[in-house]
């Protein structure tokens, strides 16, 4: 794979095996979802037969991205006087379109008989961003019942060799819309959003160097950002957006550099090894980053404390590769094998090293884990079905699902944030 030609200078794939143990999401195990009744959708006019399919297409992109947050047990109500038992609460919608604009009256209310709405919104929508509005709705819909943020106007942005080349693409986050991002004719992957969305640093190596570039999402310009000799290449930004980790050979072992974003300041050195570390990653507090080190043999999950530079080693496996620290703190996903002839899993780590979850167990090769925003679900790339494709699963590893059949070996996912 072109990620394990690149990183052979680095370190390369994963590392372990163990007993699973089940993740709670929510905190509460075992607490069940509240149930969601979800009447057909309705045309603002009846008589117009054009908004009753518009009613139902939004409905269904609706129902799907309701259904994929794992907020709700969503139960179609096929007639409003059997009314869906148990659910607490009820979702109704009426549309319309004019010209080249839909507008859309969403009110979510109590199921048990409550009449007066939690929630009512009036949308207003240029027709051709209709899954963009169902989003939205969605989105809404689920901070309004629960307090949390939606993650439907998310995006996954991967590497992936349709072309014949190695370029970027981004999909959405339930795998549709899916589009090419960069046409560099050469190798480029790693991608890493920023913290607002707007931008994208990935690697690229069309001037022959591996070089580190910074792609403006609004615009599609992208503008070169790093450009040593030898590796230059993206780990995560802080979160509020100001500094970028990196990996940076300098023609020598790879070490763990940070720069400011928007300044021109050269960038910070942050370890300095005679082997290999790499793939950094920011806790959510910025203080402490997460990176693969060969110093103390195989590759394997060490925790750097930026303010006093010490260096904790969390893993102890056959090998590591590709950590990912959780938004919300806790654990450390990435990839691993536990024996040299095993297939490469996704696994967690919590930041004191003291315990170890397998999330996958030989479906193919499994890489790359990426949070989703909300700390729910990972996305990773897998070979269970023959070639290298985008899958999301549950935090805990259950339900795992494919995200869109792309052709040709997609790999390096990596999750937006929230969208506003």
């Amino acid at each position: 794979m072109i990620r394990q030609a690149l990183l052979a200078l680095l370190l390369v794939s994963p590392a372990f095996a163990q007993t699973e143990v089940k993740l709670a999401l929510s905190g509460q195990a075992g607490a069940p979802n509240p149930g969601l009744a979800l009447p057909p959708f309705e045309a603002e006019d009846p008589k117009i037969g054009a908004d009753a399919l518009l009613a139902k297409e939004l409905r269904e992109i609706v129902r799907q991205d309701l259904f994929l947050s794992r907020r709700f047990e969503v139960s179609d109500e096929e007639n409003a006087s059997e009314p869906v038992k148990g659910a607490t609460w009820r979702l109704t919608a009426k549309a319309s379109k004019n010209a080249d604009k839909v507008s859309v009256r969403v009110k979510l209310a109590n199921a048990e008989g409550g009449r007066e709405a939690v929630f009512e919104r009036y949308y207003k929508q240029d027709a051709a961003w209709l899954r963009a509005l169902a989003h939205r709705i969605a989105d809404d819909i689920v901070k309004a019942a629960t307090g949390r943020d939606g993650i439907a106007r998310t995006r996954i942005a991967f590497a992936n060799n349709k072309t014949g080349h190695k370029e970027i693409w981004v999909m959405d986050y339930d795998g549709d819309a899916v589009k090419r991002l960069t046409d560099d004719k050469s190798i480029s992957l790693l991608p890493r959003f920023s913290p607002d969305g707007r931008r994208l640093a990935y690697t690229s190596y069309k001037d022959g160097n591996p070089d580190l570039w910074m792609l403006d999402l609004e615009t599609g310009h992208s503008k070169l950002f790093s450009s040593e000799q030898g590796l230059n290449i993206a780990g995560g930004f802080s979160p509020d957006g100001s500094r970028l980790l990196m990996t940076l050979s300098r023609g020598k072992s790879p070490n763990l550099f940070a720069r400011d974003v928007a300044g021109e300041a050269p960038a910070e050195r942050l370890t300095s090894h005679f082997g290999a570390d790499s793939t950094p990653t920011f806790s959510p507090d910025a203080r402490q980053v997460a990176f693969v080190s060969d110093r103390s043999g195989n590759p394997q999950i060490h925790i750097l404390d930026i303010p006093t530079k010490k260096i904790t080693r969390l893993t102890s496996l056959n090998w590591c590769d590709a950590p990912a620290w959780s938004p919300t703190g806790e654990w450390i996903a990435f990839a691993g094998r536990a024996h040299n002839k095993d297939k490469m899993d996704v696994f967690l780590v919590d930041i004191t090293g003291g315990q170890l979850r397998q999330l996958t167990h030989g479906e193919g090769s499994n890489e790359d884990p990426a949070w989703s925003p909300d700390g729910r679900f990972l996305a990773f790339s897998s070979t269970r079905a023959k070639r290298s494709q985008i899958w999301v699963m549950d935090a805990d590893g259950s339900a795992p699902r494919l995200m869109a059949d792309v052709p040709g070996a997609s790999v390096t996912p990596h999750w937006s944030p929230v969208g506003r």
